[in-house]
């Protein structure tokens, strides 16, 4: 290939016999070369013009510096960007005191609710789990009663709306229907990443409220969603813990029982066995020979879904010193009451919860007014309220990029300090470093980007990316100085020969990375923050670096002092290529 389009510089052709071709690739080759040239030519005359107004230069990066920081406060931060997963996922709360039956009703009511509004072309299933089981399944699970549904609904990739276009949608047109208003509903569409950073939550908000009574927890947390509801940017606020839950009470007489050899316990088991089974109580398993599957084996009495207070009070229970069994409600009086449905720990001390989730808000902003709010809340003695969930683990994984990022600078900068054996030289490459953050904040900005851990990553990336066009200006420079010649010398040849890799080096990584930052396709959303941080920060320092570092090349590095000969033959054969003591 090379044959084709490289010129026979040092080969007589016409003594040789050999034409050098001249085809389309030749002209293409041409032109492209003569542009080159050109803007070579052009960018030469701007560094001699930025090299007569050093400080004028210097003071204008400076101020867009200055002015780009600025940008933080219009450019919003989340945990992890939202991704179309294609999937929905209701959390769905009906009423606590309705029995199984009637939440299937319920259930069965939203989902053709969500079958009017999801056209068929654009779904694939809709999933339903209602209840909740007694038995170990029900850790896998969000449900917490009877009362509770889990819906997911499944989008295909012929969907003309991304799964948070159709929640925000579903959700509006949810709370608008007079039929609903008894229900309780979330929307989820995080998918399994946003889940797995959530560490399970279903809303990137939590407020804790620790302390006190139950009663005086739940006061505060219904007061405070009325305030936090009114926020611009809040949906789906809602108190986690209920205790409207009706609980069926019975109270054993001990004398009674004592009499008959039973204890309180015994009675109570008798009762869990007679209305679930045995394997609630006592675990026993038959394994299969052949297969190797464990089976739980237990007796249980028929399932009868009318049964009545009345079927319980007669229920036979029987004790170890009585030769007939007695009914249970002789030795039971029975009441009603309402409890709890949910009950969660932080720690040993038992909290209240209110989960928020966002639409068209950032979430740290939404956290942001949350925060000042919650200021604002007077609280009795011994309670607090503090801030969890997704937002609490964004904080923290920005404090730590951040300082991964300072260390990520350092080490770049010690690296070059050993290799050029100098400590001017590398500060002057590491100048490049501030330059990237002007085009990332930009490019964040303009694009609406917001500030999460990929676009972190990216400007992480850019650190090394945008070091290393600072090196090839400071390593030609260097080699350059050790034939005599003044830093103004050295540095204008090190712009002029090295600016045809620095655009090659920009140009091969912006184009490779321009699909990515379009985030063309459903599901690309993750990796959309990260190349545009990349891209934009690119543009920045690679523009300014041409500029800024020859400058402060100049204004750095001292006149070039005459060197042993046999140390500057040392330092011209090392690998580095820049050691010069500057």
């Amino acid at each position: 290939m090379c044959a084709n389009f490289l010129p026979d510089e040092h080969i007589d052709s016409t003594a040789s016999g050999v034409a050098r071709k001249s085809g389309k690739l030749s002209q293409i080759l041409d032109r492209f070369q003569r542009v080159l040239d050109h803007l070579t030519q052009w960018y030469l005359r701007l560094l001699d013009w930025s090299l007569e107004h050093r400080v004028t230069v210097i003071l204008g990066v400076v101020i867009l510096f200055v002015l780009s920081l600025g940008l933080l406060k219009g450019i919003g931060r989340e945990f992890f960007p939202q991704v179309d997963a294609g999937q929905i996922t209701l959390h769905l709360r009906s009423p606590s005191n309705l029995r199984l039956d009637a939440s299937e009703e319920r259930v069965k009511q939203v989902e053709r609710f969500l079958k009017e509004n999801i056209p068929a072309l654009e779904r694939e299933m809709i999933v339903s789990e209602i209840g909740l089981n007694p038995d170990w399944s029900a850790a896998y699970t969000t449900n917490s009663g009877q009362q509770d549904a889990v819906i997911r609904v499944q989008l295909n990739h012929k969907r003309s709306k991304s799964a948070q276009e159709y929640a925000a949608k579903l959700r509006h047109l949810f709370n608008a229907k007079p039929e609903f208003s008894d229900l309780r509903v979330d929307f989820d569409t995080g998918g399994m990443i946003s889940t797995a950073l959530n560490q399970g939550a279903s809303s990137p908000i939590d407020i804790e409220i620790e302390g006190g009574t139950v009663e005086q927890s739940l006061s505060i947390a219904r007061k405070l969603r009325e305030s936090v509801s009114s926020i611009r940017g809040t949906v789906d606020v809602r108190v986690h813990q209920r205790d409207d839950a009706p609980y069926l009470v019975l109270d054993v007489d001990r004398v009674k029982a004592a009499k008959l050899g039973l204890s309180a316990e015994d009675v109570v088991l008798q009762v869990v066995v007679a209305l679930n089974s045995s394997v609630s109580v006592s675990r026993n398993f038959w394994i299969d020979s052949q297969t190797g599957n464990q089976y739980f084996v237990g007796v249980q009495y028929p399932e009868d879904v009318d049964r009545k207070l009345d079927d319980i009070m007669g229920l036979p229970v029987k004790g170890a010193a009585q030769s007939a069994p007695v009914n249970l409600g002789s030795l039971v009086t029975p009441r009603r009451k309402s409890g709890a449905v949910e009950i969660n720990h932080a720690g040993l001390r038992r909290v209240t919860n209110l989960l928020v989730n966002t639409e068209g808000r950032d979430m740290a902003a939404v956290a942001g007014e949350i925060t000042e709010l919650v200021k604002t809340v007077k609280l009795p003695e011994g309670m607090r309220l503090q801030l969890k969930g997704e937002y609490g683990r964004m904080n923290d994984s920005f404090r730590q990029l951040s300082l991964g990022l300072v260390l990520a600078a350092v080490l770049v900068y010690l690296l070059q300090v050993t290799l050029f054996r100098s400590w001017s030289g590398p500060l002057v490459i590491m100048s490049t470093v501030p330059l990237g953050f002007i085009g990332v904040l930009w490019m964040l900005y303009l694009t609406g980007t917001t500030l999460n851990v990929q676009s972190l990553m990216g400007v992480i990336f850019l650190v090394g990316i945008a070091v290393n066009n600072g090196v090839l200006l400071v390593d030609f420079a260097n080699r350059s100085r050790l034939n005599g010649t003044s830093a103004r010398e050295a540095i204008c040849a090190a712009a002029s020969t090295r600016f045809r890799p620095i655009l090659m080096t920009f140009l091969a990584t912006v184009l490779a990375l321009i699909p990515m930052a379009l985030g063309t396709g459903r599901g690309n959303e993750a990796n959309v923050p990260l190349a545009r941080a990349v891209v934009g920060g690119l543009f920045s320092s690679t523009f300014l670096t041409l500029f800024l570092v020859p400058i402060l090349y100049t204004v750095i590095v001292r006149k070039f002092n005459a060197v042993d000969p046999q140390l500057a033959g040392e330092l011209g054969d090392n690998t580095s290529g820049s050691a010069v003591s500057l």
